[in-house]
């Protein structure tokens, strides 16, 4: 049997079987738009999340006086623990011995009690180095303006507490006066509401200059307690071996060996390594479904084609009768799985 006369065999059957064959080829089109939605989602949600982590700065360090055990045991966030140690002015100074530190942003950051008209709330309050803070964040001002050096007593104030925190009616706008800790301080700026996953502690957050919060907090900072310090990296310094110099600063200031570390260094890749991991089990996990999804419609095509057969015993006689050969018969089923299989690709893409 020559091969046209196969293909012109072939595609008569399976027009004579159109539902039969309509709903194999369907069954192909949803196999492979369930592949490809699923690797999509996997790939498109590590990108997502990528972009999200680059708002913390590829060439930044924080240093936090918290433990490693106390952050990868998920405490950190929220309702802040306890702090392991302390972090103090001596410790921004071994930083700074760094060479390829270009600057130090140290900041305060606690829970206070502000009220606003008939409202009073509890929260978190962020002491800032105005015309440095700005550099290792990705904020923007929507109404009024930032921080600088000479502000005392004002303040500047995320999206959320702007728009929700005291209630619709009670929306809070440039040149208005909240109480922080019993103290007035106006408003000059509102910042527009975080694009990013990671946003919320700027949304939900009051920024005031550095000096007003260890006034706010004096009575619960030792003498030159900090929060936290963002070190920002010259051009081109290498991430991972300014870490691990900063750190040996650090346990020469501190006097403590690398197990009995009571603060953490991070920098993008400590925070990314954990989250790449979970990333990487929802890869699999969507990979498999979608192996999965595959497997299943490849027995979908063979469980149609062997029915077929089973069912074509009478026309597979006859064939045999004028002469074909098993060749010829095992070529005409073939060539109707690959039509079926090539038709229902080709729907997808279209």
């Amino acid at each position: 049997m020559k091969l046209t006369d196969t293909a012109r065999y072939s595609a008569k059957t399976l027009l004579h079987r159109q539902a039969r064959s309509y709903l194999t080829v369907l069954g192909i089109v949803i196999g492979i738009a369930a592949v490809v939605s699923l690797l999509t989602i996997g790939l498109g949600f590590n990108k997502a999340i990528e972009n999200e982590l680059s708002g913390f700065g590829f060439n930044i360090i924080y240093v936090l006086p918290y433990s490693e055990s106390q952050l990868s045991s998920g405490s950190f966030g929220g309702t802040l623990p306890p702090s392991a140690g302390k972090l103090t002015q001596k410790d921004v100074d071994r930083v700074e011995k760094i060479p390829e530190v270009e600057f130090i942003s140290r900041g305060i950051e606690r829970r206070a009690t502000v009220s606003f008209r008939d409202k009073v709330i509890t929260l978190v309050v962020t002491g800032v180095e105005p015309g440095i803070y700005e550099k290792t964040t990705s904020i923007e001002v929507a109404d009024g303006r930032f921080l600088v050096n000479s502000d005392r007593h004002v303040a500047v104030i995320g999206a959320t507490v702007a728009d929700e925190t005291f209630g619709s009616s009670n929306k809070v706008r440039v040149n208005s006066f909240l109480a922080i800790n019993g103290v007035k301080y106006r408003v000059i700026g509102l910042l527009k509401k975080s694009s990013s996953a990671f946003g919320s502690e700027i949304d939900n957050g009051i920024f005031v200059p550095f000096e007003d919060a260890q006034e706010i907090f004096r009575s619960s900072l030792a003498k030159d307690e900090i929060d936290y310090v963002a070190a920002s990296l010259v051009e081109g310094a290498d991430l991972d071996d300014v870490t691990e110099r900063l750190k040996g600063e650090l346990d020469a200031e501190r006097k403590v060996k690398p197990d009995e570390r009571d603060y953490t260094v991070m920098n993008l890749k400590t925070i990314q390594q954990p989250i790449g991991q979970v990333l990487s089990l929802v890869t699999l996990f969507l990979g498999a479904v979608a192996a999965i999804s595959l497997i299943v419609g490849a027995l979908a095509i063979a469980t149609s084609m062997f029915t077929s057969v089973i069912e074509r015993t009478h026309e597979i006689g006859v064939l045999k009768a004028v002469g074909a050969t098993r060749g010829d018969i095992l070529k005409v089923f073939v060539f109707e799985a690959g039509a079926v299989g090539g038709i229902g690709g080709l729907k997808f893409v279209g």
